[in-house]
């Protein structure tokens, strides 16, 4: 069983705040993100994956990139929540 990692974004105001920083980042609603993310994760569930949810900020997010000297984009911010779940 191999898992599958998730943005645990605690609010409006930090989605917001990854829509105005990581480049191709979902231009929707936090409600209809939510709705989305939740839909993705079932998917995976039905396929015997497990799921984590991991807690990112934008701050924390903009810190990550920057000392990686990576790109704000949606790769970068995929790869974080891997190398922030450990």
């Amino acid at each position: 069983m191999s898992v599958q990692y998730f943005a645990k974004v605690a609010s409006a105001e930090d989605h917001l705040g990854f829509q105005q920083l990581v480049r191709h980042y979902p231009s929707c609603s936090y409600e209809e993100w939510l709705f989305r993310e939740r839909k993705k994760m079932a998917d995976w569930k039905s396929k015997r994956h497990a799921i984590q949810m991991v807690p990112i900020t934008p701050e924390l997010f903009k810190v990550y990139c920057e000392k990686l000297n990576k790109p704000a984009d949606l790769t970068t911010f995929l790869k974080a929540l891997t190398d922030l779940a450990y």
